[in-house]
């Protein structure tokens, strides 16, 4: 195994990416300071193949079912007919009402030639309907009649654009009684995926069809916007490689982990219901009647499928070393608690001094993992290590992190090093480093992301989920043109939204702001952009995915343009999001493949939910005596909490007002104990609308805050939060004491008591976080 000798590799690399020049490694500081204003102003089409059906000795075998499933696998595939076109027609007959609608094999150019797919391919069915609408007509091709093979699979390659969905559409049909009945097999208007033209892959079961003679057609017909099914226009269709194959029995398929197995019941009878046994397999067991399975581990593997019936008879099939399985060496991938990224810098954000989570995106299925951190202990140098698939940390210091990641497996192993930066606060982004902005020039339909004619009507990007919950106070929006030169064009509402997520698109609204176009922000500088600010009112918290959306950008003429910037299309990691004739779709699957993915320059201003006691540990629990009284109890809010803090016990309470600071006390009141009782315990929650803070209070007859504080047998410094004096509990007695800020400034020092403690004026000291120590030990506290 090489994972211990690239772990201590990989430590080397975080170690030495991490340790930041002076001054660089700040200390989240949970320091008294004023809350902050939180905002201001085509390639090869892809291939599915199918295999054989499996062959092997079948157990209690009852008369009314008998059990039988093949699997998906290009070995398993025998063609029983193929048209490639290649020599005209072949047999096949036209029926059409209109010369306008014509029906031939053409050798396509460019990256529309099937050449780009079945290489020395030499022609391919083509047919194309007139460009005027009211020549709109309906045709049709047939062909002859073939005979259909036992679990027999239909395969053929159409090349089209989905853009033009509602203008024609082609339909492909089989009859077994010369189309005096049909049955519909595939539909152009209900493809998915990228509109522009390419060649689609498309495949048809055709079990229902064993054993008989049929015939096929193609029909080139009205398309969705065509009400009265007049015909179609405009739209032209290629079809190549057209094949129907049977399957051949199999023994045994080898494949890699991960790979995905597609089980297709071929049960005969009225089975009622199904069960599956894939020992080794994810997932094990399965009650579908056609499941998908993969594998993450080596070895081979038997396959079982038993079928019942209504009446409770049986009957199993079991594939022993049906599918083997062979692994690859490991390569390691973080996932970040969050992926947007803070725009200063462009590294993923997270928040400080609260728990976050670091995910394993490893491929090759690794089964050691190993995590290595800095910056989350108070030692900014100290390198900690987590085993397992996730990591959760806090980092105990701001700015930029190094993070690292080793994973390994029978195979091999390898390791990933990435960078976060953790903050309170910030604007966001998707654009990546080396992202640059611009916008897409569409001609006479307008700019993409902006005004058009297309009936794009609003504009979304998606955020992750963050790594705690966030404050979203508002969103920038980089506007690069606002030309109106109508006035209701210039006064144009132009809105942005905050969304939520719901199935990857956006759900509910949340909040939201406008601007007319003629208050849009507009740099006079070129090749410079401005940020619009929209403030929310609501300023709501998120705790999942999200989306800022765009919308109200008049429409495109020659009067009228308003843009705003995006990142230069890329290869993969698309973000963005358009409305287009009512319904959400992504970017990704409007422009042309390749390279068209892209995000918005769209920027919300977040504020992390971070809430922590500051309590030293003996005094994380708050203890009263018999007579009660009040106590103050210091926690650290980045954006304060709220009022009534919630108790659970009527003799349990907070008293006091919010001081508007990151650092605040909160003031627990207790009532003094009943007669007959001598125990009690309670709890008061502090929560500022997201995240949420338990104050644990015990009261009993035998303890008071102060005995507690002179008991203790390590430093304690009291109270921890302090304003003028500060008592320090448990240091060394005769020792010299001394007092530092966390940069090492010298603050105050002194001999310890006989009774191992020091009390110090402290008024002179700066606000924040003062550590005081023996020499052999080291306690801290904050100066208000």
């Amino acid at each position: 195994m090489k994972t211990a000798k690239l772990f201590h590799y990989l430590l080397g690399t975080v170690v030495a990416m991490g340790v930041s020049a002076p001054g660089h490694a700040e200390t989240a500081s949970r320091a008294a300071a004023p809350r902050q204003a939180l905002f201001t102003k085509a390639p090869a089409a892809p291939v599915e193949s199918f295999a054989g059906v499996v062959r092997a000795p079948r157990a209690a075998e009852s008369t009314s079912v008998k059990a039988d499933f093949t699997i998906s696998g290009v070995e398993s595939l025998v063609t029983a007919y193929k048209e490639s076109f290649d020599n005209g027609i072949n047999g096949w007959s036209v029926e059409s009402a209109s010369t306008d609608n014509t029906w031939t094999t053409k050798n396509l150019s460019g990256d529309k030639s099937f050449s780009t797919v079945e290489e020395g391919d030499a022609a391919s069915l083509y047919v194309e309907g007139p460009y005027q609408a009211y020549k709109r007509a309906i045709s049709s091709l047939t062909s002859p009649e073939v005979e259909v093979p036992a679990s027999g699979i239909l395969s053929f390659y159409v090349g089209y654009s989905l853009n033009y969905n509602d203008m024609a559409s082609l339909v492909l049909s089989v009859s077994t009684d010369g189309f005096e009945t049909s049955t519909e097999l595939w539909n152009s208007t209900t493809q998915s995926g990228e509109k522009p033209w390419a060649w689609r892959y498309i495949t048809v079961d055709m079990a229902a069809f064993a054993g008989q003679n049929v015939q096929f057609r193609f029909t080139y017909g009205p398309g969705t916007a065509d009400t009265f099914g007049t015909g179609g226009y405009m739209a032209d269709f290629a079809v190549d490689a057209f094949t129907l194959s049977g399957q051949a029995a199999i023994e045994n398929i080898s494949v890699m982990t991960g790979d995905v197995i597609n089980l297709v019941n071929l049960s005969e009878g009225e089975v009622a219901s199904y069960s599956w046994s894939m020992p080794g397999a994810v997932p094990a067991t399965s009650t579908e009647a056609n499941p998908s399975v993969y594998y993450t581990t080596d070895g081979t593997y038997d396959i079982s499928l038993t079928v019942t019936d209504a009446s409770g008879a049986t009957s199993t099939k079991t594939c022993a070393g049906l599918v083997t399985v062979t692994g690859t060496e490991p390569v390691a991938k973080i996932i970040p608690p969050a992926t947007f990224r803070l725009t200063t810098n462009r590294l993923p954000l997270v928040a400080p001094m609260a728990p976050v989570t670091f995910h394993d995106g490893s491929s090759g299925f690794p089964t050691e993992h190993e995590w290595a951190f800095m910056h989350v202990t108070s030692d900014p140098d100290e390198v900690t290590t987590i085993s397992g698939e996730e990591a959760v940390v806090s980092f105990a210091y701001l700015h930029d992190k190094t993070v690292g990641l080793a994973v390994g497996n029978e195979h091999g192993a390898s390791a990933d090093v990435a960078e976060v930066t953790a903050e309170y606060s910030g604007s966001v982004t998707n654009l990546r480093p080396d992202d640059s902005a611009d916008t897409f020039d569409m001609d006479d339909w307008g700019i993409f992301p902006g005004s058009n004619t297309r009936k794009i009507t609003a504009y979304a990007e998606r955020f992750s989920a963050p790594s705690v919950p966030v404050m979203i106070t508002g969103a920038y929006v980089f506007f690069n043109r606002a030309d109106a030169e109508e006035v209701v064009d210039q006064i144009a509402n132009v809105g942005v939204h905050l969304y939520t997520s719901e199935n990857g698109l956006p759900g509910k609204r949340l909040d939201s702001f406008w601007w007319s176009v003629f208050e849009l922000d507009i740099s006079s500088t070129a090749g410079e952009i401005l940020g619009t600010s929209f403030p929310f009112t609501e300023a709501p918290f998120v705790d999942d995915e999200f989306f800022i959306v765009v919308d109200g950008l008049p429409e495109y003429t020659e009067t009228c343009c308003v843009s705003f910037a995006k990142a230069k299309f890329r290869s993969e990691g698309n973000t963005s999001y358009m409305l287009k004739d009512g319904q959400w779709i992504s970017c990704e699957d409007y422009f042309p493949a390749g390279a068209n993915h892209t995000s918005f320059m769209i920027y919300p201003s977040v504020a992390h939910s971070v809430m922590s006691s500051l309590a030293d540990e003996d005094h994380q629990v708050v203890k009263f005596g018999s007579q009660g009284g009040t106590v103050d109890y210091p926690i650290f809010s980045y954006l304060g909490y709220n009022t009534p803090v919630e108790s659970d016990s009527e003799w349990l309470r907070a008293t006091g007002t919010p001081n508007n600071m990151t650092v605040d006390d909160i003031h627990v009141e207790c009532d003094p104990m009943p007669a007959g009782v001598t125990h009690r315990t309670g709890k008061l929650t502090v929560t500022d609308g997201a995240s949420s803070l338990d104050i644990l209070v015990e009261q009993s007859g035998s303890s008071s805050i102060t005995n507690v504080a002179l008991e203790v047998s390590k430093p304690v410094a009291f109270p921890s939060q302090f304003t003028d004096v500060v008592r320090v509990y448990g240091l060394n007695a005769g020792t010299v004491a001394s007092a530092y800020t966390v940069s090492g400034t010298l603050l105050w020092q002194g001999t310890v008591s006989a009774e191992g403690m020091v009390e110090i004026n402290a008024d002179s000291f700066p606000c924040g976080v003062v550590l005081f120590t023996d020499g052999s030990s080291t306690v801290k506290a904050i100066k208000k």
